[in-house]
C-alpha cells in the first residue's frame, strides 16, 4: 500500500503530541500508558485464544464416544475468556482516557500559546473563526492519531500475522495464499475509496470553516450589518457555505456507502472460496468438523482486523486533513519582527529593555531615518525623531500620512525596512516582545474590550490591581461617576467587544487601564476621538498629570489636544514637513498653521487663526438612553 504524502506529517504530529505528554512530569500519564498497553496485550491474548477453545468444544461434541460427557472446564474457560476480554477492554479505555484528554488539552494550549506569540500582521490577515476551528480539530486529531496507534494499528497487525501463520500451519499454505491475496486486494480497494472520502472531507471542512467565518464575522459586526440593512446578504453568504458543506457531506456519505458494499463483497468472496476449499478437504477427510469451524472463527477474527486496519487508514487520513491547518499554524514563525537573542539570553535581554536602575523612569525613543512600506507601497520615507524621557511628542497630519504606521513600528508589529528604532538606546528589533509591551502602553482609537465586567477590563492593565487602584484609575479617566450610577457598578458586563457601552465610555476604559498599567512609554492613538469636548478637556488635564510620569507619543487629528506637546511633528506623505512647539509652528504660518486655522473655523465658527477659548469645566451631559447600560 502506497503511503500518502501526508503520512510523514501525521507521524510528526503523533510525536509532537507524545512529546507534549512527556514534557509534563505527571506520573499518571506514564502509569496510564503502561496500564493501557498491559490491558491491551491481555485483551488480544483472550481474543486469539477464543477460536481455539471453541474449536475444542466442537471437536469434543463431534466425538460420538464423548458426546454425553459435558466438558465443564472448556465451557467455563470459554465464558471466562469472553468476560476477561470485556474487562481488559474496559480497563484499557479507562486507563487511556486521562492521557487522551490531556493530549487534546496540551495540543490546544500549545496552539493557543503559539497564536498569542504570532506577529500582528498574521492576525490581521487571518479569519478568527477558521483559527478556532483549526485548533479544535487539530487537538482532536492529535488524540485520534495516538489512539489509533495504540488501539488499532498494533493489535490489527498482530492479529493479521497470527491468523495467517496459524492458518498456514494448520491447514496448509493454500489457505494462507488466498488470505494474503484477498487482504491485498481489499486494502487496494479500501485505499481508493479512502482517497475519495478524504477529498470530500477536506471540501466539507473548508466549507464548514467558511460558514463559521461568515457566522462569527456577521455576529461580531452586528451593528454594521444592521446599520446597512444587509441581513439578507449575510444570510445568503452563510446559506451558500452551508449548502456547500451539505453537498460535500452527502458525497462523503455516498462514497462511504459504496466503500462498505465493495469491501464486504470482497470479504464475502474470500469467505466463499476458503469455505469451498475447507468443505472439499472435509469431504476428503483431510480436516474434521472442528477444524472447519475453527477456520470460520479465525476468518471472522481476521476480517475484524482487516476492517480495523481500513478504519485506521481512513481515520489516519482524516486526522491528517484536520491537522493540515494546525500544522501550518504551528510552523508559522513566531514574532519575526523581534530579535531572537531574547530567547537565548532572557535575563540579559530583560536588562537591556528595562534597566534595573530605571524600573519606573520614562523611556527614550529614537527613530533614525526609518523607512517602511506595505508590499511595494512606501509609507514612511525616512523619519527621524528623538523623544527624550518625559517628553510628549505629537504626530499630526492628514489621513494616510503614516502616523499609525509609526505607532505599529513602536509596538513591534513590523520591522522597519530601513533605518533603526531605539528604545532606551537598544535596537527595538532585539527587544523581547514581552519586555517591549511591558515598556510601551497604548490607548488605541478603536478600543477592544473583553466580554466581562468593567472592573475586569480596567484591571486588565495590571492584573494584580486592588479595587482601590481600579477606582483611582477610573477617576483619572473621568469614568468613576458613570460607573457608580450603574446598578451593578464595576461588576457590570460590557457585552461582546464592549457593545453595551458608547464609544466614549469604551475609550475611557482603555485610558483607565493604561493609567493603571503606568507604562514607561505611552502611545496615544486618537485616544479621545470619541469624547465630547467638555469630557475631552477634563481628560486631557488628567492625562497631562499621568503623562508627566512617562514619555508620550500622541497621534491626534484634534490639534487642541496636543497644543502643549514638547514637540509637534507634522507628517505628510511619509515625511516630516514641520516640527516644533505649537507656538513656534503657528509663527511659521505653514502647514500646521493652516490645519489649526481650518479646525478653529470648523469647530468654533471663529475667524481663521482665532484662538480657541477655554471653556469652564461643566458636568458631563447625561448619557443617552441608547448608550447607557440598562
Amino acid at each position: 500500500m502506497r503511503l500518502s504524502p501526508r503520512f510523514p506529517l501525521a507521524i510528526s504530529s503523533l510525536f509532537r503530541a507524545w512529546r507534549l505528554v512527556l514534557s509534563h512530569d505527571i506520573g499518571f500519564f506514564r502509569i496510564g500508558i503502561a496500564v493501557t498497553l498491559a490491558a491491551l496485550v491481555a485483551e488480544r491474548l483472550c481474543l486469539l485464544a477464543t477460536p481455539y477453545l471453541f474449536g475444542k468444544l466442537v471437536g469434543h461434541f463431534s466425538d460420538t464416544d464423548l458426546r454425553l460427557v459435558v466438558p465443564l472446564g472448556l465451557i467455563l474457560s470459554y465464558g471466562g475468556l469472553i468476560l476477561l476480554r470485556s474487562l481488559f477492554s474496559a480497563l484499557q479505555e479507562r486507563a487511556y482516557q486521562p492521557v487522551g484528554q490531556r493530549v487534546q488539552a496540551l495540543t490546544a494550549q500549545s496552539a493557543f500559546r503559539h497564536l498569542l506569540a504570532l506577529p500582528l500582521r498574521f492576525h490581521r490577515d487571518r479569519q478568527t473563526g477558521a483559527l478556532t476551528r483549526s485548533i479544535e480539530r487539530g487537538s482532536e486529531a492529535a488524540d485520534t492519531l495516538l489512539r489509533l496507534a495504540i488501539f488499532n494499528i498494533g493489535p490489527a497487525l498482530l492479529d493479521t500475522v497470527f491468523v495467517t501463520v496459524v492458518m498456514s500451519q494448520l491447514f496448509g499454505p493454500r489457505y494462507a495464499c488466498v488470505i494474503l491475496a484477498a487482504l491485498g486486494a481489499y486494502m487496494l480497494v479500501a485505499q481508493w475509496f479512502v482517497r475519495r472520502r478524504v477529498g470530500a472531507r477536506r471540501r466539507r471542512n473548508e466549507a464548514n470553516g467558511q460558514a463559521q467565518h461568515f457566522l462569527l464575522d456577521s455576529l461580531l459586526n452586528f451593528e454594521t450589518v444592521r446599520h446597512f440593512a444587509n441581513e439578507a446578504h449575510e444570510f445568503a453568504r452563510y446559506a451558500r457555505a452551508r449548502r456547500e458543506q451539505e453537498r460535500a457531506s452527502l458525497k462523503m456519505t455516498t462514497v462511504a456507502g459504496l466503500s462498505s458494499v465493495s469491501q464486504n463483497a470482497m470479504i464475502a468472496l474470500a469467505t466463499v472460496i476458503l469455505f469451498l476449499m475447507a468443505a472439499r478437504d472435509l469431504a476428503a477427510g483431510r480436516v474434521d468438523v472442528a477444524a472447519f469451524v475453527m477456520i470460520g472463527t479465525y476468518l471472522r477474527t481476521l476480517y475484524m482486523s482487516i476492517v480495523s486496519l481500513n478504519l485506521v487508514y481512513a481515520g489516519w487520513r482524516n486526522a491528517c486533513v484536520d491537522l493540515e491547518h494546525l500544522l501550518t499554524l504551528m510552523d508559522e514563525p513566531v514574532r519575526k519582527e523581534t530579535g531572537e537573542a531574547s530567547r537565548a539570553e532572557p535575563e540579559t535581554a530583560r536588562g537591556m529593555a528595562v534597566p534595573a536602575t530605571q524600573a519606573a523612569a520614562p523611556a527614550s525613543l529614537v527613530f533614525e531615518n526609518v523607512r517602511f512600506g506595505y508590499d511595494a507601497r512606501e509609507i514612511l520615507a525616512g523619519i527621524s525623531l528623538h523623544a527624550e524621557p518625559g517628553q510628549m511628542i505629537a504626530l499630526v497630519g492628514p489621513t494616510g500620512a503614516g502616523k499609525s504606521t509609526i505607532a505599529r513600528l513602536i509596538l513591534g508589529a513590523y520591522p522597519p525596512s530601513g533605518g533603526r528604532i531605539f528604545l532606551d538606546g537598544q535596537d527595538i528589533t532585539g527587544i523581547p516582545p514581552q519586555i517591549l509591551h511591558d515598556t510601551v502602553g497604548v490607548v488605541p482609537q478603536e478600543t477592544q474590550l473583553f466580554n466581562d465586567t468593567i472592573g475586569y477590563n480596567i484591571a486588565y492593565g495590571r492584573l494584580d490591581a486592588t479595587e482601590e487602584d481600579i477606582v483611582e484609575a477610573a477617576r483619572a479617566a473621568q469614568l468613576h461617576d458613570f460607573v457608580e450610577a450603574l446598578p451593578e457598578g464595576y461588576d457590570t458586563r460590557v457585552g461582546e467587544r464592549g457593545l453595551k457601552l458608547s464609544g466614549g465610555e469604551r475609550q475611557r476604559i482603555a485610558i483607565a487601564r493604561i493609567v493603571l498599567r503606568k507604562p514607561r512609554l505611552l502611545l496615544l492613538d486618537e485616544a479621545t476621538s470619541a469624547l465630547d469636548t467638555r469630557t475631552e478637556r477634563r481628560l486631557i488635564r488628567a492625562l497631562a498629570t499621568v503623562a508627566a510620569r512617562q514619555t508620550t507619543i500622541a497621534i491626534a487629528h484634534r490639534l487642541s489636544t496636543i497644543r502643549h506637546a514638547s514637540c509637534i511633528l507634522v507628517i505628510e506623505g511619509g515625511r516630516i514637513r514641520e516640527r516644533g512647539t505649537h507656538d513656534a509652528l503657528m509663527r511659521q504660518k505653514g502647514v500646521y498653521h493652516a490645519m489649526w486655522s481650518n479646525q478653529s473655523t470648523h469647530d468654533t465658527g471663529f475667524p481663521a487663526g482665532a484662538a480657541l477659548r477655554e471653556e469652564a469645566p461643566q458636568p458631563d451631559a447625561k448619557e443617552s438612553t441608547h448608550d447607557q447600560i440598562r
